[in-house]
């Protein structure tokens, strides 16, 4: 349906609150909320943490009484089921909400549609806006919630030659501060950072969010088919971590990659004694884990594009040249045979960060 100027600006109001959910509602959906009564707001709220009260309930709260008679403005179709939260149906209903603008339908099998239909045999007015930006806010929960495994967004930097490091391995930095300030919090988005053994030998990373207040800190996962991750590794400091092994993973090191506070995991791939990413995904969405971010390796990429696994691709170019035959770029396996055949990045955006540009897209 068009919406007419003021619900317009309404609605966009609730955009704008359901961002402040960005760092901490995962798994569940950024969702924002907004009563409004004599076309003042009376009450507001968003989805801030998983078990903790809806959106809605958050503005039905703020609005206290006002709500009687009022409109909801609200990005994303109140939930109809018991959860870890009562439905938002029954709340709406009692608070004798007269009309509700929703921005997107629920892509969760369990809700999708039942809600506005509960709320409409309640005489409860329901327009469904059908907006664009209420649906894209959510691709993470949106992609898991359907398909049970993770949304890969693939991240890396090069520079203007297409290299992520010198001849000699050196990467430290590609990019600028600004930059890797960015990547921090993209980090803080998502439920767990992905790299490579080679990643971790190379750079032995932290991987952590190294930003100032409370930020969500994702968990570590390291693709390691044969368990060669040194057990003093900084990535131990922080969050948990997972290794992702093959068949033949070295018995010794694993002792003592257990013993310093990893998970070992076995994904044997059937055709080599690499790990199946795609098993370890599978495994990662049956355990709750709704996003990946992945940072490299060039072998864990290709890995990924190959198998049709990434859903979000992100690079920082830095107007750098470097050089070198051997130096390394982003993407390695096999690679493509026909430029017919390349993966294309649709609906893409350029964000500056000082001298460095970023392009971030869907694949």
């Amino acid at each position: 349906m068009s919406l007419n100027d003021l619900d317009k600006k309404f609605l966009n109001q609730a955009l704008d609150l359901s961002e402040k959910g960005r760092w901490s509602c995962s798994p569940n959906p950024m969702v924002g909320a907004v009563i409004v009564k004599d076309n003042q707001c009376v009450g507001e709220g968003f989805h801030k943490k998983a078990g903790e009260p809806h959106a809605e309930i958050i503005a039905l709260d703020d609005a206290g009484s006002s709500s009687r008679e009022a409109t909801l403005y609200v990005t994303l179709e109140p939930c109809s089921t018991f959860g870890k939260t009562p439905p938002c149906t029954e709340a709406i209903i009692n608070a004798g909400i007269k009309r509700i603008i929703v921005g997107t339908i629920d892509p969760n099998p369990l809700h999708a549609g039942k809600g506005l239909e509960i709320l409409k045999a309640n005489n409860i007015e329901v327009e469904l806006a059908d907006n664009k930006k209420c649906k894209e806010i959510n691709e993470k929960f949106n992609h898991y919630i359907v398909t049970k495994t993770p949304f890969v967004h693939v991240k890396w930097a090069m520079t203007l030659d297409g290299k992520i490091a010198s001849v000699t391995g050196d990467s430290k930095w590609i990019s600028c501060g600004k930059s890797r300030e960015y990547v921090y919090k993209l980090r803080s988005e998502y439920d767990a950072i992905l790299v490579g053994i080679g990643t971790v030998l190379a750079d032995n990373p932290s991987l952590n969010v190294r930003l100032e207040g409370d930020w969500k800190s994702p968990v570590k996962i390291i693709v390691d088919s044969h368990c060669r991750t040194p057990a003093d590794s900084k990535i131990f400091s922080g969050m948990p971590v997972i290794i992702a092994c093959g068949k033949n993973p070295n018995k010794t090191n694993l002792k003592l990659l257990k013993k310093a506070g990893a998970e070992i995991l076995k994904f044997p791939s059937p055709e080599n004694d690499r790990v199946d990413l795609k098993d370890l995904l599978e495994v990662l969405g049956e355990r709750g884990i709704s996003s990946v971010f992945a940072e490299g390796g060039a072998e864990i990429i290709g890995s990924l594009m190959t198998k049709n696994l990434v859903n979000r691709t992100t690079v920082f170019i830095a107007p750098k040249i470097i050089g070198g035959n051997s130096a390394p770029g982003p993407v390695g396996g096999k690679g493509i045979k026909k430029m017919s055949d390349a993966l294309l990045l649709t609906n893409q955006q350029l964000i500056s960060f000082e001298n460095d540009i970023m392009i971030t897209g869907k694949l």
